[in-house]
């Protein structure tokens, strides 16, 4: 138990006021000076939010904030959440752990994988971001509390109310949000407009590494990484924005691919080029309102082969026998989610084809998972990187690349809206796009596939 003589309240004091002296005496760890805006926040003001690019050491340090606030007043009881179970367990409580045992001192108390207890009235726990558990946020008081949201934009509204509960009547209360600012809607993107917080932005352009040039602080976001994503998504983009500048994304730009880059490559006198190796991709459909899809590919080049709505997927087999044989070259990509499965099948048992017939797995795992949830995002954002130099033949259909959303998960990945969303607000299966995503995806089935990777 802590006494409460002189020489403790003294020390608290000290705890409060100069976090730095806290990290580094008790912590053995140097905060960089955008952690320490954002410790200097907690000990002033009531409500802070930080919205951060990637690789900014945030979870890192409001992990070690939590042992701060422990430490700087008594009683003192903290609470943590996350979008998922895995961030609060594997993320904020691992650095958390790491913390307690690499300190220059025994910091004393039980740890256990989410909580760290010193008595029933002094403690830490990590909580879920299940809205229909928001008891757990609710039944929770004390005299001093400090609420931690990491990766807050991902949190549930209704979390965010319980919370409110739980620092109702407390002596020092502090409520805290951090994450990457990935969403221009909710209870985080409002917290940057709300007079009761203090805001903090942190910019990759911030970071030491960064500023520098060079590996000042190991794990944190390099110069190389933002040059990397510079190159890869324009300086203009959301990505960037989001990732690499710590704001949140533009209104209403939430599409992957802009009807200005469609339009650029259907009317463009560019050159065509890299024309060797050639693909067909087929996005597959039986019966109702969506349509089936044939897509040549060539290099930079692209048309529409064939669009068509109610063939069975026999008479589709036959049709991709045809383009086969029209294209002696062309390797055929299926997307096998769904009735496309019948056809990859019925064309995998003809020998003459099978060999150059490959099935796409678009809800599989993608070549760079750091960075997309599923083989469909990143096959569209090939197409989207593809249409920078592209030439399409005039085609209406085209114009189906520029109509679904996409969105960054709380984890930082991309995931594009799903067929079924894009129905919800009236719009039609983009048929003829998935069909030139699949010329630019990663084969999941099929013969030689390590050898097929574009």
């Amino acid at each position: 138990m802590l006494a409460e003589n002189a020489s403790v309240l003294k020390l608290q004091e000290k705890f409060r006021t100069d976090p730095k002296f806290f990290h580094t005496e008790v912590l053995n760890y140097e905060p960089w000076e955008r952690q320490l805006e954002i410790s200097n926040s907690i000990t002033n003001h009531r409500n802070t939010t930080v919205r951060s690019c990637n690789g900014a050491g945030k979870t890192f340090h409001i992990a070690r904030e939590a042992l701060r606030f422990l430490f700087s007043y008594y009683p003192a009881v903290v609470f943590n959440t996350a979008p998922v179970w895995s961030q609060v367990e594997n993320q904020f409580w691992r650095y958390l752990r790491d913390a307690y045992a690499q300190a220059n001192y025994r910091l004393g108390g039980k740890l256990l994988k989410t909580q760290l207890n010193f008595s029933e009235t002094w403690f830490a726990m990590g909580l879920s971001n299940d809205p229909t558990r928001m008891e757990a946020f609710q039944g929770w008081h004390g005299e001093n509390v400090l609420v931690i949201f990491d990766e807050a934009s991902g949190i549930h509204p209704k979390i965010y109310e319980a919370a409110l509960g739980a620092m109702a009547g407390g002596k020092v209360v502090r409520f805290v949000l951090i994450g990457n600012p990935t969403q221009n809607s909710g209870p985080f993107y409002d917290s940057f407009k709300d007079p009761t917080y203090n805001k903090i932005t942190i910019s990759a352009y911030d970071v030491p590494n960064v500023k520098e040039r060079k590996q000042v602080i190991t794990g944190l976001v390099t110069h190389d990484w933002v040059e990397e994503l510079a190159q890869k998504y324009g300086r203009d983009s959301d990505i960037f924005k989001v990732r690499v500048l710590g704001e949140f994304p533009r209104q209403a730009s939430d599409t992957l691919i802009s009807i200005d880059a469609v339009e650029r490559a259907i009317n463009s006198d560019r050159e065509r080029y890299n024309e060797d190796e050639h693909f067909i991709g087929l996005d597959v459909a039986r019966f109702g309102d969506d349509d089936s899809a044939f897509v040549f590919r060539a290099g930079n080049f692209a048309k529409v082969l064939e669009k068509y709505n109610g063939n069975s997927l026999m008479e589709t087999a036959g049709k991709a026998v045809r383009y086969l044989k029209e294209y002696p070259k062309a390797r055929l990509f299926i997307d096998v989610v769904g009735v496309g499965a019948g056809v990859f099948d019925r064309l995998r048992e003809q020998p003459a084809y099978a060999s150059r017939v490959f099935g796409v797995n678009s809800a599989g795992t993608p070549r760079d998972q750091a960075e997309f949830v599923n083989i469909r995002i990143e096959s569209w954002v090939n197409v989207r990187d593809f249409l920078r130099d592209a030439v399409l033949e005039k085609n209406e259909n085209w114009y189906q690349l520029a109509n679904p959303k996409y969105k960054i998960t709380s984890t930082g990945k991309l995931q594009l809206e799903s067929k079924d969303d894009m129905k919800k607000r009236g719009v039609s299966s983009p048929d003829v796009a998935d069909a030139l995503a699949l010329t630019l995806s990663k084969p999941t089935e099929g013969d030689n596939m390590g050898l097929v990777w574009l």
